[in-house]
């Protein structure tokens, strides 16, 4: 498990705009001593980059020179700026799974930790408790609190109104997944919502669940672990069986992958078109 590879930064706007087109030019990118001057961060910024587009499975190292992933490519080549809602709900997904034991707070929060409201004190006291069962030797507050703190901001700091070329924002926060509100004691309430999603656009319910039937080299899904898995719509996207099952029902109209929706003997089966999650996002984003 891994703790404060962020730098104390959230992902900002353009960051994976600005970071997929340095390495797509030069794959020692990270490892130029001035990449901080071209690239217009800090020093510590440049590591915060570094560690968003690993974690969020865009670019890859091996033997000191980073490259694009599959999905990088797709998402530099059709979605860089982040315009398409599925994109950035896509790349949440992508986070969740901590590959590499990378992002630790996120898949946490997301797939351990059960309660729907929180104030920042009981999602930092929570998080300390669980890393301390995991971890025998300990982890230091300082760098616990940290991880609360960027994981809020991720999906919280929105654009201001009044300046169009505010850059500080999160991209993560058209996703509405949380909810920051500040009650008069001044304790910050943390509240874990359904993401926003709208329905001509299910591309990411489907990339998900084509993923998982990939992984597990499955070609039926029931209702059940859609709900439950940890890298599906329940735990992911805090969706409820209602919402998951009216999204299933518009996915058996899709007109190039239509899923089967059967019903049967109290079990909700869905089969799974015969292709890989990047098939499906190649055809999608044409």
């Amino acid at each position: 498990m891994a703790y404060g590879r962020h730098e104390s930064f959230y992902l900002r706007n353009k960051w994976i705009s600005k970071g997929l087109r340095y390495v797509s030019n030069n794959n020692n990118f990270f490892y130029d001593k001035d990449n901080f001057e071209k690239i217009g961060l800090g020093k510590n910024m440049v590591r915060s980059l570094r560690f968003w587009l690993t974690a969020l499975n865009l670019i890859e190292e091996n033997n000191k020179k980073h490259t694009l992933t599959p999905l990088g490519e797709i998402i530099f080549n059709k979605d860089r700026l982040l315009e398409r809602p599925s994109t950035v709900a896509i790349l949440h997904s992508e986070l969740l799974l901590n590959k590499g034991d990378t992002a630790t707070v996120f898949n946490w929060f997301f797939t351990k930790y059960n309660e729907t409201i929180s104030t920042k004190a009981e999602l930092r006291a929570a998080f300390k408790e669980w890393v301390n069962i995991k971890e025998p030797k300990g982890v230091s507050d300082r760098s616990l609190n940290r991880d609360i703190d960027v994981l809020v901001q991720l999906y919280t700091k929105e654009a201001i109104e009044s300046d169009p070329e505010d850059t500080i924002f999160s991209p993560f926060t058209t996703l509405h997944l949380l909810k920051e509100e500040r009650s008069g004691d001044k304790s910050d309430t943390i509240r874990k919502n359904s993401i926003y999603y709208e329905s001509g656009d299910l591309t990411a319910f489907y990339y998900t669940l084509i993923r998982y039937a990939k992984q597990e080299k499955v070609e039926y899904v029931q209702l059940d672990e859609i709900l439950t898995h940890d890298t599906l719509w329940g735990k992911v996207f805090n969706l409820s069986k209602t919402e998951a099952i009216d999204i299933l029902n518009s996915l058996t109209s899709h007109r190039k992958y239509p899923i089967e929706y059967v019903r049967t003997n109290n079990l909700d089966n869905v089969k799974i078109p015969q292709i890989t999650e990047l098939q499906f996002l190649k055809h999608n984003y044409r």
